[in-house]
């Protein structure tokens, strides 16, 4: 799922931008939750009441550059939902040192409770910010 993500290909030439890992029902293990090619899935799933108690990691790729060169940069995510336990998001912190020893390629980390903060825009400006100079011709 990550290899699919980072070439931008997973089976019959279907491009896919986002893998979502996230906890099972018992809470004892992490596996692939859902890849997709829309990134507003994630921000519907996030946002809705099953978000609240949610505990996911969300490998994304996106686009980034000038009209000189484009570019595909990936952003670690780390969503814990504003009703998950103290206990739950102390664990979640030990366990993503394992999360990214897998997604180890990444040019943003970000960790949030906050949708407003998940925005694919939001994510883009982070990625374009970390990238230092952005030169090109000047005409939009």
């Amino acid at each position: 799922a990550v290899v699919s993500t980072q070439s931008g290909h997973y089976g019959r030439g279907s491009e896919k931008v986002y893998v979502m890992l996230a906890y099972n029902e018992d809470n004892t293990q992490i596996g692939v939750h859902k890849i997709g090619d829309d990134y507003s899935q994630v921000s519907e799933e996030l946002g809705g009441d099953v978000g609240k108690t949610m505990r996911a990691y969300i490998y994304l790729r996106v686009t980034t550059g000038d009209e000189m060169s484009k570019r595909a940069k990936f952003v670690l995510l780390t969503w814990c939902g504003s009703d998950v336990g103290a206990m739950k998001k102390a664990k979640m912190s030990l366990e993503k040192t394992e999360v990214k020893k897998i997604l180890a390629i990444y040019a943003v980390e970000h960790q949030t409770a906050d949708l407003d903060e998940m925005s694919l825009s939001s994510i883009v400006e982070k990625v374009k910010k970390s990238g230092g100079a952005n030169y090109g011709t000047g005409s939009a």
